[in-house]
């Protein structure tokens, strides 16, 4: 199969490109596309020929080159590229087998009426994202606000809607919780085989008597 693309009319509809282009440097998007379609090709093994308007091109690039494999023209002096791809599909031996992506109408009439099939630009961009494995937008469910921002109108809606809350919200109690100190017991020393068991219980009564009269003089027998 052979997909032929309208390359300037491919970057200004699809509008993750657009949106990227600088006013009055489009040759960077220009260069990007080629290589993109360059990679896709190495995947899908398609013929591939992007068709760009010479009459915005440098003079000195040549009319016809070959990038890794796909074919890129840019229309002669006078001739736009509308009309330089018409000409390519009238020449077509297989038009069932061709493919043009364009979202320009007259260009669309033109080559149904040749036989060929039409892609819109948006649909042949999620085919290569998906392809190249980089079909974020393709697949992803998020909303476009997660990844390019809300809009002023969304912005403006949740200001309003905000707007009367307090500066500050009251911070939750996240107090201390005291534990009670609990004194510890302390261990009595067990007694060694030397020493006498008075020493850790206590003399017995009797015997407490006994040395109470030895040293206060009161000598009873």
């Amino acid at each position: 199969m052979l997909i032929i693309i309208d390359g300037y009319n491919f970057i200004l509809t699809v509008p993750e490109l657009e949106k990227r282009v600088e006013v009055g440097h489009i040759e960077s998007m220009r260069d990007y596309i080629i290589s993109l379609f360059s990679r896709y090709r190495e995947k899908r093994r398609f013929g591939i020929t992007v068709v760009f308007d010479g009459n915005y091109t440098e003079a000195t690039l040549p009319k016809k080159q070959s990038h890794f494999g796909i074919t890129v023209i840019y229309s002669k002096t006078g001739i736009n590229a509308d009309t330089e791809i018409k000409n390519i599909t009238d020449l077509c031996q297989n038009p069932r087998d061709v493919c043009i992506v364009t979202y320009d109408n007259d260009i669309k009439r033109h080559v149904k009426k040749c036989g060929c099939r039409v892609i819109e630009p948006r649909a042949m961009y999620r085919e290569m994202l998906d392809t190249l494995g980089g079909g974020r937008a393709a697949k992803s469910d998020e909303p476009d606000g997660k990844r390019n921002g809300p809009s002023e109108r969304d912005a403006a809606y949740w200001k309003g809607v905000f707007k009367d809350l307090p500066e500050e919200e009251e911070k939750p109690h996240t107090g201390k919780t005291v534990m009670p100190q609990t004194e510890k017991k302390k261990s009595k020393p067990s007694p060694t085989i030397d020493e006498p068991d008075c020493k850790y219980q206590g003399a017995p009564s009797d015997e407490a008597h006994y040395w109470v009269r030895i040293f206060t003089g009161d000598k009873k027998d």
